[in-house]
C-alpha cells in the first residue's frame, strides 16, 4: 500500500515575513526609529483586506507600542534560546505591513510590492472608508512603499 505525501499547506505571510525581515536588514535607514510591525498577505483570490484580519490583540499591542508601552517577558523554559528575560517597548512606530499576491496575469514586478502603513492611518481609513481596503487605498496612505527582490 502506498502511503501518498502530505502536501504542505502554505503559508504566504510566513514566507513574505521571511523576506520582509530580509529587505527591512538591508534598508533600516528608511525607517526614522525603531518600530513593531504586523505583517498580512492578501490572497490571490481576493483583492480587498478586511479591516477585521487585524485582530483586536495585533492592534492592541501596536497602539500600545506607539502611544504608552508594551512589557513582554520571556519563559527561561522556552527551548528558542531567548536572549533576555523581557522587553519593554514604548514610544516606537507601529506599522501594518501589507503584500497583495497576484494572479500570474500580472506583471512579476508588481508581485513583490508591500506597504508600509502606520498603524493610526490604518485605523483611520477604516473609520472613513468602512469598507475593506484595497491596494489603490493601501497606496495612498502608507509611509513607504517597497519591493522584494
Amino acid at each position: 500500500m502506498k502511503i501518498d505525501k502530505i502536501k504542505k499547506r502554505e503559508n504566504p505571510e510566513a514566507k513574505f515575513h521571511t523576506k520582509l525581515v530580509k529587505w527591512i536588514n538591508n534598508n533600516i535607514e528608511l525607517f526614522p526609529k525603531p518600530f513593531k510591525f504586523e505583517t498580512k498577505v492578501v490572497r490571490k483570490d481576493s483583492k480587498n483586506f478586511t479591516f477585521k484580519e487585524l485582530s483586536a490583540k495585533e492592534e492592541r499591542l501596536l497602539l500600545n507600542v506607539k502611544n504608552s508601552h508594551y512589557v513582554q517577558t520571556h519563559s527561561d523554559l522556552d527551548r528558542t534560546g531567548t536572549h533576555c528575560d523581557g522587553d519593554c517597548l514604548f514610544n516606537m512606530d507601529s506599522y501594518i505591513i501589507i503584500r497583495w499576491e497576484k494572479s500570474e496575469k500580472y506583471n512579476r514586478k508588481y508581485d513583490k510590492l508591500f506597504y508600509v502603513i502606520d498603524i493610526d492611518d490604518f485605523l483611520k481609513a477604516r473609520e472613513v472608508f468602512k469598507k475593506p481596503l484595497t491596494e489603490e487605498v493601501a497606496l495612498i496612505i502608507a509611509f513607504l512603499v517597497g519591493e522584494l527582490k
